[in-house]
């Protein structure tokens, strides 16, 4: 098996966390590092620090560190090139990764708005695009689509999903509480995704609003009401907030309606336990009983697994990729129209 050359964009808490104890996921240049498909060959950030990190973790050679990201994809002798810097660059490393025919994983969102998504559906190369999205390969994400697609809770009438999250820390720097519509851009591009993903269907109606608490240190809008309809006519009722001052254990709760049985979950992010429980019955029954890694760092692991396993078959053109870009482009354009639906206090059809 010849492993793929790799190169890495952006060193952040994502791809080498700061703290390996509290961190939620081992990382991406772990995961690089320990998979026997890949050669991880060369990294870039603009921060000195962060690259001085790779070297003193003897992870990289000075010569394979860059802060110049052009120097570094025509120096090296690259297949493919995971970026995952903030989502104001994606755009501009795309576009110049894609000028040296590289393969491309990119963390979500793809790029950093719908102008900028537009503009990249139009080149012809972006079928070299896989994106990261975590929720659809978690555990609970695989089950719920296998359940679904497979007709054994029958139609799926209406979703309802609640995510409340304390994002409000005193001790968070200045930038963050500058973010804007921070519940839709940063979690709402995993659970509109997740929605799309296991119905696999499309939401054509959204209509919603706005709100944020008093205490709110954030400039823009921090929790959302949204109502979605799917073109096969499930409702999906979607509450969420930033804004909770109550550390609650279980952020994510979400309440799946079908006309032969429900599918219930309550966690943090997407974590086992997952219960079925049939119509007229008080019986539940734990589709993920058998799952012994359940702890949030654990799911993200696999998660992240699941999703470079399949990048190395995407760019050996085995398989295609779990999410590509124009799969993840449905997510972006769903996005701005729940943005435009909750400014405007008002039901829009989604083209």
């Amino acid at each position: 098996m010849k492993k793929i050359s790799i190169a890495i964009s952006g060193i952040g808490n994502r791809a080498f966390p700061k703290d390996t104890k509290k961190s939620l996921w081992t990382g991406w240049i772990q995961q690089l590092k320990k998979s026997k498909k890949y050669n991880l060959i060369a990294a870039h950030d603009i921060s000195v620090k962060k690259l001085k990190k790779l070297l003193n973790y003897k992870i990289l050679k000075p010569n394979q560190v860059y802060r110049s990201f052009d120097k570094m994809i025509s120096n090296k002798k690259l297949d493919a090139i995971l970026i995952c810097n903030p989502s104001k660059f994606h755009f501009d490393y795309i576009n110049r990764a894609l000028k040296k025919n590289l393969y491309i994983l990119v963390e979500k969102p793809a790029v950093n708005n719908y102008g900028e998504a537009k503009k990249l559906l139009k080149n012809k190369k972006n079928n070299k695009i896989s994106v990261i999205q975590n929720w659809r390969t978690k555990d609970l994400g695989k089950i719920l689509r296998k359940k679904i697609l497979s007709g054994s809770v029958g139609y799926i009438g209406q979703i309802f999903f609640q995510y409340i999250r304390n994002r409000e820390k005193l001790y968070y720097p200045d930038y963050i509480y500058k973010e804007k519509f921070p519940a839709l851009y940063a979690m709402g591009s995993h659970h509109l995704d997740l929605f799309r993903y296991i119905l696999n269907d499309e939401i054509v109606k959204v209509s919603g609003s706005f709100f944020k608490p008093k205490w709110s240190l954030y400039s823009s809008f921090t929790g959302f009401n949204l109502n979605l309809v799917t073109r096969k006519g499930t409702v999906i009722n979607y509450v969420s907030t930033f804004s909770s001052l109550t550390n609650i254990n279980n952020q994510e709760s979400l309440v799946i309606n079908g006309s032969k049985a429900s599918l219930m979950n309550t966690s943090n992010w997407l974590e086992p336990p997952l219960f079925l429980q049939k119509n007229n019955s008080e019986k539940k029954i734990n589709l993920t009983s058998n799952i012994k890694k359940i702890s949030i760092k654990n799911q993200y692991d696999i998660s992240d697994k699941t999703i470079i396993d399949n990048f190395f078959d995407f760019v050996s053109k085995r398989k295609k990729p779990i999410c590509s870009f124009r799969d993840a482009f449905q997510t972006i354009k769903l996005i701005e129209h729940c943005k435009k639906a909750c400014l405007k206090n008002s039901q829009i059809r989604i083209i």
